[in-house]
C-alpha cells in the first residue's frame, strides 16, 4: 500500500514540474522577449539589403522566442512523460521566470525515473 501511496506523490510532482514548467516559459518568456528588445539591438533599422538583414533578423527572432518555446514544449513532454532531456531543456529554459523554474528543475529530477 505505500508503494501506491508513492507513486502517486511521484506523479503529482511530475504533473506539477510540468505545469510549473509551461507557467514559467510562459511568462518568463513574455518577460525576456520584453527585455530583449531592450538588449538585442534591432537590425532591421541599421541593415535593410541583402541576405545579412536576413540572417540578422531570424537571429534576433530566435534568440528571443526559442527559450519560451523550448519550456513551454519541455512542460508538454513532462506531463506526457517522454523525452527526458528534452523535457529537461525545457525546464532549465523555464528558468527565465526562476518563481516557477527553479522547482520545475528539482520536481522534475526527482520524477526522472517515470520517463520512458
Amino acid at each position: 500500500m505505500n508503494g501506491k501511496r508513492k507513486s502517486k506523490k511521484v506523479g503529482k510532482m511530475r504533473t506539477l514540474a510540468g505545469i510549473l514548467t509551461i507557467i514559467g516559459g510562459l511568462l518568463g518568456g513574455s518577460l525576456w522577449f520584453g527585455i530583449s528588445g531592450w538588449l538585442v539591438p534591432d537590425f532591421t533599422q541599421t541593415v535593410t539589403t541583402g541576405d545579412t538583414a536576413v540572417a540578422l533578423v531570424f537571429l534576433t527572432v530566435l534568440i528571443r522566442f526559442l527559450p519560451a518555446f523550448l519550456a513551454v514544449m519541455g512542460g508538454i513532454y513532462i506531463l506526457k512523460r517522454k523525452r527526458w532531456r528534452w523535457a529537461l531543456a525545457g525546464a532549465i529554459c523555464s528558468l527565465l521566470f526562476p518563481f516557477f523554474g527553479i522547482p520545475a528543475v528539482i520536481l522534475l529530477i526527482k520524477s526522472k525515473g517515470e520517463f520512458d
